[in-house]
């Protein structure tokens, strides 16, 4: 969005912005300079309600929804953020301003042509014949008739690759914050927020770590496309529990995390519960065989963040509740001490 403030008036929302960057720990990044600047300023209230949210739900808002708001707010034109795209856009770009010069060359001369046709009507001693002045007319119309057409035909085309550029900017940016076999956040996503969230002055979160259980015994009896099968179910189950704030992750391989913000021990041992018992439920039928395979079984570890703990403590003890889990059968929940 482009902001018209003058000078006075945007030094004096970039001076309330500070104050509540810093009353939210929000990092002073130019990009949430931008964000902050935009809230002050009142100009999307769309844009102010998803903050307030996010500020009610967090306590801040995070490095992930910020990028977010920014992208689905302040760019208009995401397909300008990165060099080869820009190369691209200027390339449409060209070939339209080219377009664009023809049309405007040929709208000039029906113009003239108009001009001397309507003259010639005028004057009674022109030499010029009707006849002669509507086939003059004719042929132009034609001309401009088709350079317009083309024209026309160049915004269509350029229509169908700025949106051909934009999905894959944004397949680009999937790239680099989805697991791409299971559509669960990557472990960089994960990363980023329980870091963002420890930091809080206040922190209130939980951590669910999941394991499958027998994972390589299963690919072993069933191959890997039935391995990938599985994984791709138990996260879809995960994923359902997972409505915003809450994050749901591939950990890595067989193991899954969901990050709970705003979660106590038992509402987080309850939403294990429901995911385990869906899991257990799965039953995927083999294609060559006909076999329906119903052994699928996870176990799940919970724990809380503790205050002043790490963000690498919180994962260690949700961790060693996992690993309680498979000693004390498999398919189980338990909770960290």
């Amino acid at each position: 969005m482009k902001f018209a403030d003058n000078p006075q008036q945007a030094t004096e929302y970039l001076r309330r912005a500070i104050p509540l960057m810093v009353k939210n720990g929000i990092p002073t990044t130019p990009l949430n300079y931008a964000l902050w600047y935009a809230y002050v300023s009142g100009a999307m209230p769309m844009l102010n309600q998803q903050m307030d949210k996010m500020l009610e739900i967090y306590g801040t808002c995070p490095n992930r929804i910020s990028e977010l708001l920014f992208r689905d707010f302040l760019i208009n034109e995401e397909a300008a953020n990165t060099e080869t795209l820009q190369q691209a856009m200027l390339s449409v770009m060209g070939d339209l301003e080219s377009s664009a010069s023809l049309t405007v060359q040929d709208t000039k001369a029906y113009n003239e042509v108009l001009l001397e046709s309507l003259a010639a009507l005028k004057d009674n001693n022109d030499n010029l014949s009707l006849e002669t002045i509507i086939q003059n007319l004719a042929v132009n119309t034609v001309t401009i008739s088709e350079s317009t057409r083309q024209f026309q035909k160049k915004i269509d085309e350029a229509q169908t690759e700025i949106s051909k550029l934009k999905r894959e900017l944004h397949e680009s940016r999937q790239e680099a914050t989805i697991d791409p076999l299971t559509g669960l956040y990557n472990r960089r996503v994960f990363d980023t927020e329980i870091s963002e969230l420890a930091s809080l002055p206040q922190p209130d979160v939980s951590l669910i770590m999941v394991d499958i259980d027998f994972f390589k015994k299963f690919n072993d009896a069933y191959g890997h496309q039935m391995g990938d099968k599985v994984l791709q179910y138990v996260a879809r189950l995960i994923k359902e529990e997972c409505s915003e704030p809450r994050l749901p992750v591939r950990f890595g391989g067989e193991e899954f995390s969901m990050l709970l913000p705003n979660t106590t021990v038992p509402d987080a041992c309850e939403l294990a519960e429901r995911v385990r018992k869906k899991v257990a439920g799965i039953r995927i039928k083999q294609k060559t065989s006909g076999e329906v395979i119903s052994s699928v079984t996870a176990s799940f570890g919970v724990a809380h963040l503790e205050t002043d703990e790490s963000p690498e403590s919180l994962i260690a003890r949700a961790d060693a509740a996992l690993y309680k889990a498979k000693q004390a059968g498999r398919n189980n929940v338990q909770t960290a001490n």
